[in-house]
């Protein structure tokens, strides 16, 4: 995973700090959440990734321990969808070298495909991370325009051979992982062509079934609309592509991105949300914000939600990427906060409930985008049983705060913020209207809360009366869900 301008970078590199007192947590703020009628996306599932070296790990353990984890995310937690790396360079490093043991060894011999699947998962995505070396243009960082057909053909060979050679069944496939950051790039004029030619070589090889996603850029940002309107400009690139697709990092899944498919048969996949540095069980302020993150991208048509990796072996400095580390000998896992946080969320929302658009008396979309992240972040869904879902998220805390250090000329103990981060803490009382239940009835709704060691208690129910329902008190990094039955 590249480095990007996400809200975890340096504080002391922000561009501007905010200096204040922190208020009182006693008064209770009043926020009314609009959920307006009009059904947009269907739910597909929450997903994650394994990287190489986290597979080869996953080698290591026993049947019994490698159940136990593929059960604890596919089963338990329900998440339904794999991301699977796929290094183009390790797998061909020269012209003509197709080099299967780079990827067979860590996803097939191991058992992780077979074992996600037998627990649970039902859907695996290739995420091409990066460009064959010889396929860079002599004179800039792109890919040569004669090897853009090469490098379909290769991808399409590869799908095929796993299907054919290894009954792996790969159901959509990305071009590039965040291709702004990697060494060799695709020209905006060369993203429609790539779209056609990899489309086309699937369908040659009988995968018409197999998705083309793409451009999984880091930020839902200008570029990536740039991108977007490159492919959606070339009429065949366009009908050959199945799904745009973000991250969300410091940018998450906004407007500007959903216009893009706003009428069209288009998902919108967001391929890889995740943190970054040490994380110990418990830590809500990382659960908060990955929860925050997923009810925005709900709330911004996105269908699939992948988080970056999903179990792999421990790795302290670099922990909070993983939602359960593990250690190999002796065998021995954590179930980090964020774990029970998701667990809460595919409990609220089942795979093909269909999310409405919410809107907040506080901070209208509730956009998760550059500078300060909303406070209180709401998303709703019909699910398929006829229940209706609610998921209210806290993106507040004091430990946004710190005291700066003697000497930089501000009062001693003047407390800062980064840019980027949250806001102080603030407890909400949180009133949800759901238009398209006005004419209803009373309705109960089941409460379920989680924060640190909180793990998705059930907290009483709220009567939800002509649509409208009250939650009175929505802490600090709360995750509040709401379920009718």
């Amino acid at each position: 995973m590249s480095k990007r301008n996400s809200f975890l970078c340096s504080l002391v590199a922000s561009a501007a700090f905010l200096a204040q007192p922190l208020a009182s947590a006693l008064a209770i703020t009043p926020i009314n959440i609009t959920v307006k009628s009009g059904a947009k996306q269907a739910f597909q599932g929450l997903g994650f990734s394994s990287t190489i070296a986290g597979s080869n790990g996953y080698a290591k353990l026993t049947q019994s321990q490698k159940n136990t984890l593929q059960k604890l995310l596919c089963n338990d937690a329900k998440f339904k969808i794999v991301r699977l790396w796929f290094d183009g360079n390790k797998y061909a490093p020269q012209p003509g070298v197709e080099n299967m043991p780079v990827f067979v060894n860590p996803y097939v011999k191991s058992g992780f495909i077979a074992d996600a699947l037998a627990n649970g998962c039902t859907t695996l995505l290739l995420a091409p991370g990066a460009l064959p070396s010889y396929m860079k243009s002599e004179d800039s960082i792109y890919i040569k325009d004669t090897e853009i057909f090469n490098y379909a053909t290769l991808l399409a060979n590869f799908i095929s051979r796993m299907k054919q050679e290894y009954g792996v069944k790969l159901h959509a496939t990305g071009i590039l992982n965040e291709p702004n950051d990697n060494s060799i790039r695709f020209k905006d004029s060369q993203w429609p062509v790539i779209v056609k030619a990899l489309r086309q070589e699937l369908d040659n090889r009988n995968l018409q079934d197999v998705k083309i996603i793409t451009p999984e850029l880091a930020n839902a940002d200008s570029i990536a609309v740039r991108i977007i309107k490159a492919i959606k400009n070339d009429s065949e690139a366009w009908k050959a592509l199945a799904a745009i697709s973000t991250h969300s990092y410091n940018m998450a899944a906004a407007s500007w991105i959903v216009s893009q498919i706003e009428g069209t048969d288009k998902e919108y996949w967001m391929t890889e949300a995740g943190n970054n540095g040490p994380e110990e069980p418990g830590d809500a302020l990382n659960a908060a914000s990955a929860a925050s993150r997923f009810l925005n991208d709900m709330n911004n048509r996105v269908t699939h939600w992948i988080w970056f990796i999903g179990h792999a072996p421990s790795h302290t400095e670099d922990n909070s990427t993983r939602i359960i580390p593990y250690t190999i000998s002796p065998f021995k896992y954590q179930l980090f906060q964020k774990y029970h946080y998701f667990k809460q969320l595919t409990r609220t929302f089942d795979v093909g409930a269909v999310f409405r658009k919410s809107y907040s008396s506080l901070e209208k979309d509730m956009r998760w985008s550059s500078g300060k992240k909303p406070r209180i972040t709401v998303a709703s869904a019909k699910n398929p049983d006829g229940s209706w879902g609610i998921g209210i998220s806290n993106y507040t805390s004091d430990k946004f705060f710190f005291a700066l250090p003697a000497g930089l000329g501000y009062p001693e103990g003047t407390l800062v913020s980064d840019a980027q981060s949250g806001r102080q803490a603030e407890t909400f009382a949180v009133t949800v209207f759901i238009e398209e239940l006005a004419q209803t009835g009373d309705i109960k709704m089941k409460m379920y809360r989680s924060n640190s060691n909180v793990n998705n208690v059930y907290i009483g129910t709220a009567l939800m009366r002509k649509g409208t329902v009250t939650i009175p008190k929505v802490e600090s990094l709360d995750l509040i869900t709401l379920r009718n039955q």
